[in-house]
């Protein structure tokens, strides 16, 4: 695969849940030009957007910062963002250390997302 600074017309390396697949998600992507799924677990997809083994990791099936802490830190430091996804659009940056440990739908990209 190749880093996201290189993708042409064939389109994005998408990360999906090998455990909880989801119906929105495939929605979602149903218009955006996807030239590859990936399925791994949560850490592990983190780490392949981080090292730009792929482009995206869309999440909307319910997760707790324990699944997901240690995996934006690694991207975050690589340059990349994990966001809330917020009715449709990436929205701010998904917090950490809050009150209630469940997080949102977020969505994961090697490139920094404002």
């Amino acid at each position: 695969m190749r880093p996201p600074e290189t993708i042409g017309p064939e389109g994005y390396a998408v990360l999906a849940s090998r455990s909880h697949p989801d119906p929105a998600i495939e929605a979602w992507l149903a218009d955006k030009p996807v030239r590859q799924r990936v399925t791994a677990g949560s850490a592990l997809k983190f780490c392949l957007v981080a090292e730009g083994a792929a482009d995206l990791y869309p999440r909307f099936n319910p997760t707790r910062e324990w699944d997901t802490a240690a995996g934006q830190a690694v991207l975050e430091g690589a340059g990349g963002s994990v966001v809330r996804f917020v009715d449709g659009i990436p929205g701010e940056r998904l917090p950490v250390n809050k009150p209630d440990l469940f997080n949102g739908p977020f969505f994961a990209s090697a490139r920094a997302l404002k």
